[in-house]
């Protein structure tokens, strides 16, 4: 006896093949029957209000740009006027908390 992994009926176990398998000669005097199709019951989700809310939330933070381009346009006119100060000082604290949450 072969058991097909293949081909699990709906009841979960798993059919054998006793038959001769269809062939050309064969396939007309051998009938197949058909599966039956249980629909399978549907699944339903139902969200809280508060996972409601952090759902469109969430939608409306990925519509949002990573980049402040406010922000980025303003900086580039104050370097470009020389109004821009840089603070090496700043920026390399910065630079060592960096690598310090890298580490």
């Amino acid at each position: 006896m072969v058991i097909d992994t293949n081909n699990i009926n709906s009841s979960g176990s798993a059919r054998s093949r006793n038959a001769t398998p269809l062939t050309a000669n064969n396939a007309k005097a051998q009938t197949v029957a058909p599966e039956t199709v249980v629909p399978s019951s549907k699944d339903n989700v139902v969200l809280s209000p508060e996972a409601q809310n952090l759902s469109r939330l969430q939608a409306k933070i990925n519509l949002l740009s990573d980049v402040n381009l406010e922000r980025v346009a303003s900086i580039k006119q104050a370097i470009a006027e020389g109004r821009f100060e840089f603070n090496p000082e700043r920026i390399a604290e910065n630079m060592l908390r960096q690598d310090e949450l890298l580490s």
